[in-house]
């Protein structure tokens, strides 16, 4: 429950704002926010150290836990106390690249001579030291203009050349790709999609001119599967390495086996070729760099056959954190009570007697606030509050006079692009202060400007896999340590900052030191599916930087073999094979259940249904849920169907489709156009692999063939055919388990937001579950008990 915002003007009424004071450090003092704040021995300290002794903590224990100033007030769940941060020393046995400017660019030399010199280089470079925007521009101006080519210059002045010298950057996520490379392509004062360019899916923004490419980590995984020696690259940077994705996990293994693979391999002449070896030539060796701020480089070290570690301090400004002083059971309550006060109490922000400007005048109205949220739910909901807020109080005064009060912007992996763009042009001539509500892509690579308040509720939405039960289930889990540093290093990006963490000091020295990988938590029958497509028959022998547990390898395999996608090789008990119609379902960038579904809707003649429901659960809600009044829910009622979710969906598409006016019916129906044509996008990427693949696009007009299909098509007891529950008679719902012993059922929900939730189905199929205080199954399609008998 969110706090009334009447109350919330005053805090000397019912609900008491939480009490924010913190000393002002004196004149010469240094904030920082690492000492105990760094997650492990082999980790970097929190973002917005100063001074040249900032280095890797040698252990967690190392660090002073005395507090420079810890303020007491009145027994408030919401109260803070202030921790003013100390640095830690250097080890000795890390290269330390160190400047007090911008340090990428003045250690250039000394970072080329380490690449030219190693195979494999880890660097880690805190926040606000360029690496991602600057290393590529090296790079290539420094492979441009080797013996080997005739260089040219670029507009900038740098080198350049007509090689074929490409280097790859992954990001995690798509608005981090698309953004680094804007930004890159406006230093080197090129048109992005020339020399500069990125790829996410279904935005190819490259060229044959493009050399320097930003891409997602799945977009450089589907090119390792029909060229596993990425011949087309001479360096892969992997960027934002501490994310440990399942995709970014996968690709550590990939790209060190073309690695080692390039080593020996000779390729056939191309026009850079001369004759003098027979019409063939060696590959050129690949150089792999992993980039970072925070992580472990002990592990990444050992994984990479001890490649060595770069440590480049960044360029931030001093950062005070504060954490509150009880713990609270509703951090969104907290979160929007601490989000009013900062706005209310801090109009100016100032650090001892010199302020830090530099180039730009960020003392508009105090700066920006970022805060932290687990999911886009989340962040329409505080928005709501927000809004509500900001038209009860209209306009505030400040030591600057009179302004508007808050303005809020979402920032999500979904939202769309033009949307996200308007969070990084930040016009100093406003007059308002933004805050900006994001999930934890903001943790990372993007820098927003004028931001100089974070709030961190300490909290993020995670896939947690059960091989037992076979359930992957979606939850908000606490964040790391790692993450932490991160989120306040956001507040000290150009100027300096203050964080706020809604959680206690112990809360926090609780949290573990950086992320838990994903692939150790999530289900892996897809990573399976895809190693074993590379040609990697024994995937329990595949090297991993961090191993799933066997349990999960196997009860993935086993999934793969129902399902009929893998098979064994030679009968043996640890090498698999494509079966013929796994190597149909590879073919398909998505997950495997859907591919199979997909696959044999043939046999049910409703493809094209098919095809539109698995491109709707392909994208985010489609539904505009920031505004919840009588009129839109009647609305989007119209939608709503007795046969469930997924029919609703479909229906959503059918009347999209059918629209003239497409961007206008989406606002008339309070519907998301960039999400509707997303799936529109993906649906005829689908349409076309299904042509290549020979599979019959086929429609039907009945809705209980669909509802059909979608039961049994992929097998009872695997694919969707497994996420089936049935209703019993106190109330609640159970998960069938099919007659597997060894796997037990679970009570779940029907989550408020489906249309099935006011009726009591006999029995129904759903696509997720979400957990809360209780297991929610979400996207529910209502199917008849006696199919699963056919």
């Amino acid at each position: 429950m969110v706090p009334d915002i009447a109350l919330l003007k005053n805090k000397q009424q019912q609900i008491q704002l939480p009490n924010i004071n913190s000393a002002t450090p004196s004149p010469g003092s240094i904030v920082s926010t690492s000492s105990p704040e760094s997650p492990s021995s082999s980790s970097p300290s929190c973002p917005g150290r100063s001074g040249s002794t900032s280095s890797f903590p040698s252990s967690p224990e190392n660090f002073s836990s005395h507090h420079s100033n810890t303020h007491h007030h009145n027994s408030n769940d919401y109260s803070f106390y202030h921790h003013q941060q100390r640095s830690p020393r250097p080890p000795t046995n890390y290269h330390r690249l160190s400047t007090n400017k911008l340090p990428v660019c003045l250690v250039k030399s000394q970072l080329l001579d380490r690449i030219q010199n190693n195979e494999t280089l880890i660097i880690i470079g805190e926040t606000g030291s360029g690496k991602t925007t600057q290393i590529p521009q090296f790079l290539y101006e420094h492979l441009s203009s080797s013996k080997y080519h005739q260089p040219s210059t670029l507009p900038n002045g740098n080198c350049t050349s007509s090689s074929k010298v490409t280097i790859g950057i992954t990001q995690p996520r798509r608005v981090a790709a698309v953004s680094v490379a804007q930004r890159v392509s406006q230093e080197i004062q090129c048109r992005i999609g020339d020399l500069v360019g990125y790829k996410i899916r279904f935005d190819d923004c490259t060229s044959s001119n493009t050399r320097i490419k930003y891409m997602t980590d799945g977009i450089l995984l589907r090119e390792a599967i029909h060229d596993p020696l990425l011949s087309n690259y001479r360096v892969i940077i992997l960027d934002e390495a501490h994310e440990r994705t399942v995709q970014s996990d996968l690709l550590f293994g990939i790209v060190k086996q073309a690695q080692r693979l390039r080593s020996g391999q000779k390729r056939p002449l191309d026009e850079d070729s001369d004759s003098s070896n027979g019409g063939q030539r060696h590959y050129e060796p690949l150089k792999i760099i992993i980039m970072s701020a925070t992580m472990d480089v002990d592990n990444f070290s050992r994984y990479f056959n001890q490649a060595p570690v770069i440590y480049i301090e960044g360029r931030v400004y001093p950062i005070e954190i504060f954490y509150t002083e009880s713990k609270h059971t509703d951090y969104a309550t907290a979160c929007l009570s601490t989000l009013f006060q900062i706005h209310q109490e801090e109009d100016e922000l100032t650090f001892g007697d010199e302020p830090t400007r530099q180039n730009n005048d960020f003392s508009l109205i105090g700066g920006d606030i970022l805060v932290f949220c687990t999911g886009q739910e989340e962040i329409e909901s505080m928005i709501k509050i927000v809004q509500s807020y900001s038209a009860q109080t209209n306009i505030m005064k400040t030591s600057k006079g009179t302004v508007k009060t808050l303005k809020a912007y979402p920032l999500y992996s979904a939202l769309p692009k033009t949307k996200q763009q308007r969070i990084f042009d930040r016009n100093l001539n406003d007059c308002f202060r933004r805050v900006i509500f994001a999930t934890n892509i903001a943790e990372t690579s993007i820098t927003i400007p004028n931001i100089r308040y974070v709030i961190d509720t300490g909290k993020f939405k995670s896939k947690i896999f059960s091989p037992k039960t076979g359930f992957e289930i979606m939850r908000v889990e606490n964040i790391s340590k790692a993450q932490a540093c991160q989120r306040s290093g956001r507040a000290g990006r150009l100027a300096p900052g203050k964080c706020y963490r809604l959680y206690t000091r112990p809360e926090y020295r609780s949290f573990s030191p950086f992320p838990i990988p994903e692939i150790q938590k999530c289900s892996i029958y897809s990573v399976l599916l895809q190693l074993i497509a590379l040609g990697i028959s024994n995937v329990q022998a595949f090297d991993f930087i961090d191993s799933p547990s066997i349990e999960n390898i196997q009860s993935s395999l086993k999934k793969l073999m129902k399902m009929k996608a893998i098979e064994k090789e030679n009968d043996s008990d640890v090498d698999y094979k494509l079966t013929k119609l796994g190597r149909t379902m590879v073919k398909f960038p998505i997950d495997p259940r859907y591919a199979l579904l997909l696959i044999e809707a043939q046999k049910f003649r409703c493809t094209e249904e098919i095809i539109t429901i698995i491109s709707m659960l392909s994208v985010d809600n489609v539904f505009d849920t920031s505004m919840t009044n009588e009129k839109v829910i009647a609305i989007h009622r119209k939608f709503a169907s007795s046969e469930g979710d997924l029919i609703k969906l479909l229906n959503v598409f059918r009347r999209y489709r059918e629209a003239q006016q497409k961007m206008t019916w989406c606002q008339e129906n309070y519907l998301r156009s960039y999400q509707l044509k997303q799936a529109g996008d993906i649906r005829q990427q689908l349409v076309d692999l299904c042509k290549q693949a020979s599979i019959d696009l086929v429609s039907t007009p009945s809705t209980e063939t669909v509802r059909k299909c979608l039961a049994i098509a992929s097998g009872v007891g695997v694919g969707l055919g497994a996420n089936i529950a049935e209703f019993q008679r106190d109330g609640d719902f159970r998960t069938i388990t099919f007659g597997q012993n060894d796997r037990p059922s679970m009570t779940v929900f029907i989550h408020p937001s489906s249309c099935l939730f006011s009726q009591k189905p006999e029995c129904v199929l759903f696509v997720e579950l979400v957990q809360t205080n209780k297991s929610y199954m979400r996207n529910l399609c209502l199917i008849d008990r006696k199919w699963l008998l056919e």
